[in-house]
């Protein structure tokens, strides 16, 4: 969908809000284990408030730099007259009118900031470069990449909003204590593109109270929950800013990887009729491919979205397949940082999903590959990668995932997506002569459950995805939502490719920089609920080594009924990322996309679904519990 105006973007952010499901979690338990930052408001607040600052930018020379006004009143705005400032010059509004509740953003190029951000921004204020778009009157701002400040004004040059950012002055008039900083934890969260922005209700889409300090930017450290958060040009905050709560009524699939995952995906990819859309990390799978290619061959229109720069680079294996489903009247895109002068929107596009002829939806833990879905006669046993998936007709989930993917693909807005072209030596062809692998399996793991479990029906589900809602304070649903539910008597299972002891950077500890999922299991354990945590062993570089000794140490100090374990029951790595919760005798199921790492929660591009299901988890935790037996652990 083209996006010309942020005060469109910002009625559909209510909008979003106004037509969510009803709240499922009136019987979650009160639990608060970090303190969110919800400033009281001083008296007198303005009714405008500079709510987000672009300064270090991506592009050479900051043509498209910004600064995003609010409309926090209960009334439209006339904004003639009022002025920002960068602290030695201002531009100055002409006659424009923000409405209430809303907000817009302005740049210094808007040729520029919509190639940067997928959409047109409200004014300019540099060089007219697009004659439909606003001018502000004045010299161009020059906000410093290395610190300074942005300045709001009124009519008579009075000072109504202020933000000091990195090595500005923090004394001046407007603002207290110290300056916002850019959140850079780590390689995953860069300076430069960094987009300071508000905090905000999520329920209302406003920003919190004012208190000009850096309490208020979504940025400061000391807020865990809300704080700690980045934001780049590219992202969907407004349109995706709460996790979809829906009541999911049509067929469920689910599916066990190795076991069966292969062949629900692929009678899926095989009944398609009109479409298949595709978001995923790698493609690999020759016979996945090859269903792809057919159906494409037959007028099925099919379109994949993959990571351009996957762990380990782009396999030949893939090259091959790529080409052929192309050459059958397919499309293959990648999300990319080095073709069309372009920065990717996210980390890494990690997500695992798809989205067949408009009326199933697909969610997984796993790549598209032989190991993660082994196509072998397994009548004698596999080998493969642990892993699982959810299939489904219910309308809301399939309407959410062709949002979220319609915003991720949309080459016309987003310069960072490019299409496979054969000649190109990292997103074309395999070298010539390469002969692709079809081999897949083995034997040495006996199957828990040889077919996937299908029903219909209808069941609670909240589909959440990196970076906007898979961190969200514990009543407002998502993963730590979910475990927050589970007391004394109740019980948490997570199997996980890995799970970090920490967050942060490598100075850090589990005290300075908290993993706030590894913290949740653990404080559903110190509420009474017996915990087991199972990480991979296969890909493990010693990382899930120290979680596990980190979190059995904290049972053995503090007598809790949690165990964690390291594994591979299934003879290629665990790559699940599951979690299950038992808690007032309710089960629920969170599968999906999302690792244990800081950037999977902040910086990807994510996908997981919660759902709550006894048939979903009673399927789920026997193979868990199975694995747990095969990795050495007692219940």
């Amino acid at each position: 969908m083209k996006r010309t105006s942020r005060f469109a973007a910002a009625l559909l952010a209510l909008l979003f809000v106004a037509v969510s499901g009803g709240d499922t979690r009136a019987n979650q338990p009160s639990v608060q284990q970090y303190h969110v930052f919800l400033p009281a408001a001083p008296v007198g607040q303005p009714r405008l408030r500079i709510a987000g600052l672009y300064y270090d930018t991506e592009t050479s020379g900051e043509p498209d730099e910004a600064f995003r006004l609010w409309n926090v009143s209960g009334g439209t705005v006339d904004l003639a007259g009022y002025g920002v400032s960068d602290g030695s010059r201002t531009v100055v509004f002409p006659d424009m009118q923000l409405p209430a509740s809303a907000g817009l953003w302005c740049t210094g190029d808007a040729v520029a900031f919509a190639r940067s951000f997928g959409f047109s921004p409200d004014c300019e204020y540099g060089a007219d470069s697009d004659p439909s778009v606003p001018n502000l009157s004045g010299p161009t701002l020059r906000f410093g990449n290395s610190g300074g400040q942005a300045l709001l004004l009124g009519r008579a040059g009075q000072r109504i909003d202020a933000v000091v950012y990195e090595n500005g002055d923090a004394t001046q008039a407007g603002w207290q204590g110290p300056a916002v900083e850019p959140y850079t934890p780590s390689t995953a969260f860069a300076a430069e593109g960094q987009i300071l922005y508000r905090k905000f209700d999520r329920q209302t889409g406003q920003p919190l109270l004012d208190t000009d300090t850096r309490a208020d930017w979504a940025q400061e450290p000391n807020d865990q929950i809300e704080g700690r958060r980045v934001l780049y040009p590219g992202w969907d905050l407004d349109a995706f800013a709460r996790p979809a709560t829906v009541n999911a009524q049509g067929e469920f699939t689910v599916a066990l990887g190795p076991d069966n995952l292969f062949d629900a995906v692929n009678e899926a990819f095989s009944g398609a009729q009109q479409s298949i859309r595709i978001e995923g990390y790698t493609f690999e799978h020759l016979v996945l491919g090859e269903t792809l290619a057919a159906r494409a061959s037959q007028g099925v229109s099919v379109t994949l979205l993959l990571e351009g720069g996957p762990a380990g680079g782009i396999s030949d294996q893939q090259r091959y397949i790529t080409r052929m489903i192309e050459e059958a009247g397919g499309q293959v895109w990648f999300m990319v940082s080095d073709r069309n002068d372009a920065d990717d929107r996210y980390s890494n596009q990690h997500a695992k999903f798809a989205v067949i002829d408009d009326q199933v939806a697909l969610i997984s833990s796993e790549n598209f590959s032989g190991d993660s879905m082994p196509d072998d006669d397994k009548s004698d046993g596999t080998l493969g990668r642990r892993g699982s998936a959810l299939l489904t007709t219910a309308p809301a989930v399939v309407a959410h995932l062709e949002s979220l993917y319609a915003a991720d693909f949309d080459p016309q807005h987003h310069a960072d997506l490019f299409r496979w072209t054969d000649a190109d030596p990292k997103y074309g062809g395999p070298p010539s002569g390469f002969v692709p692998d079809g081999d897949t399996g083995g034997t040495g793991y006996q199957l828990v459950h040889p077919q996937p479990l299908a029903f219909s029906g209808a069941l609670m589900a909240e589909v959440i995805q990196s970076p906007e809602t898979s961190l969200l304070p514990v009543d407002q649903g998502g993963l730590l939502g979910m475990v927050a539910r589970a007391g004394a008597g109740d019980s948490v299972l997570v199997q996980q490719l890995y799970e970090r002891m920490h967050w942060g950077s490598s100075s850090d500890t589990p005290q300075t920089a908290p993993n706030l999922r590894l913290d949740a299991y653990i404080a559903a354990a110190r509420r009474g609920a017996q915990v087991r945590i199972l990480l991979d062993a296969y890909f493990d570089g010693g990382e899930n080594a120290e979680t596990v000794a980190y979190i059995s140490q904290l049972a053995q100090d503090e007598g809790l009924d949690m165990r964690a374990l390291l594994g591979n029951p299934t003879g290629r790595g665990i790559h699940n990322k599951m979690i299950l919760v038992q808690a007032g005798g309710q089960q629920w199921v969170h599968l999906g996309s999302i690792n244990g790492s800081e950037a999977s929660s902040k910086a990807n591009r994510e996908l997981a679904i919660q759902v709550q299901s006894d048939a979903v988890y009673d399927y789920l935790a026997a193979a868990f519990e199975a694995d747990w037996a095969n990795s050495g652990g007692v219940r």
